[in-house]
């Protein structure tokens, strides 16, 4: 029997600490060749929507799983009084080819996207960094301070944003998801005021343009940049990656997406490729974090499709564990 599990059955069964770990496991594995993830096949729909199919498959101490999430983007849906996007993870047996689950994807990607933040900070920010700049207030940002607040406790977070309703609702969402242990949340009217003396940044927008400029981020910052996911986004500046260490999620994806890089890559203002560390050399130990207190790091993701896994294998555990979901015959 398969699980059928929605976003309550995920939520009751994933905290951001355990979603950390699920990504630990993933980058370790992704980096030792024990986890495959292809890029996403995009299948074009009609009223200019799309489909995005991600496969991957993790080899864990315990058992062989294969992944494949699904989205789709129909920009007419709002007009339907329907979500823009909806996501659907698929999991199977890797050894049997048994199917083991179907869940919703958002709050999963939205866990799994904090977690890689929260894992990159953890191997890569200051031990003290406690004040964070959060670069936008949409869907990605609540699970973004979630994540950073469990590697690093926060002091402060202060936000820059555009919407007043964003903003508004990423307050509801912290102190449903934070309660008493919320730090301190304000609104930057600038990205210097933001950036002043603050150790962390988090980038969490669909920006064209840089963000803030390198004069503005202090010695020893550290910036997850998981915007940005096209080679016509950026939101981090050429001089910020110039002066700083980059690491990203993987090599082959970001090559693909990300214009952060591509940009400044393409005009020759930073090193290639093989320049860059992947996040699974700092989990295995091939390469080392933070090497200075005054050493600027910049994380870029753009997303791959065994963190989804990782975190969907760990989910349907829990799920058997607690009872929760319901079953189907498949």
């Amino acid at each position: 029997m398969a699980l059928i599990l929605s976003r309550a059955d995920i939520q009751q069964c994933l905290t951001m600490a355990e979603a950390i770990e699920a990504m630990r496991l993933a980058f370790g594995a992704l980096s030792t060749g024990h986890a495959q993830a292809p890029q996403r096949l995009v299948v074009d729909l009609p009223e200019q929507s799309l489909a995005l199919l991600m496969p991957s498959l993790l080899q864990t101490s315990e058992q062989r799983a294969f992944g494949l999430k699904v989205v789709t983007i129909m920009p007419q849906n709002p007009q339907r009084d329907l979500p823009r996007i909806y996501a659907s993870v698929l999991l199977l047996d890797g050894t049997t080819g048994k199917t083991l689950a179907v869940m919703e994807g958002g709050w999963l990607t939205a866990m799994r996207t904090g977690a890689v933040s929260g894992l990159a900070t953890d191997l890569l920010a200051r031990k003290e960094a406690d004040v964070l700049a959060l670069f936008g207030a949409g869907a990605q940002a609540p699970t973004q301070v979630l994540a950073i607040h469990t590697a690093r406790s926060l002091r402060e977070v202060r936000v820059v944003n555009r919407s007043d309703e964003h903003y508004q609702q990423l307050l509801t969402s912290l102190q449903e998801l934070l309660g008493a242990a919320c730090p301190a949340i304000v609104r930057a009217v600038s990205s210097k005021q933001a950036l002043a003396q603050a150790s962390l940044v988090a980038c969490a927008t669909v920006a064209t343009e840089p963000l803030f400029s390198h004069e503005e981020v202090a010695p020893g910052t550290h910036i997850n940049a998981i915007g940005a996911f096209t080679p016509e986004m950026c939101e981090v500046d050429a001089e910020t990656l110039v002066h700083a260490r980059i690491v990203v999620d993987q090599r082959e994806a970001v090559l693909a997406e990300a214009g952060d890089l591509l940009q400044p890559l393409a005009a020759g203002r930073i090193g290639g490729a093989e320049s860059w560390i992947e996040l699974g050399e700092l989990v295995t130990g091939a390469q080392t974090g933070r090497r200075t207190e005054e050493e600027v790091t910049v994380f870029k993701s753009v997303g791959i499709a065994v963190q989804d896994l990782a975190v969907a294998l760990r989910v349907y555990k829990r799920a058997r564990e607690m009872g929760v979901g319901v079953e189907v015959a498949i």
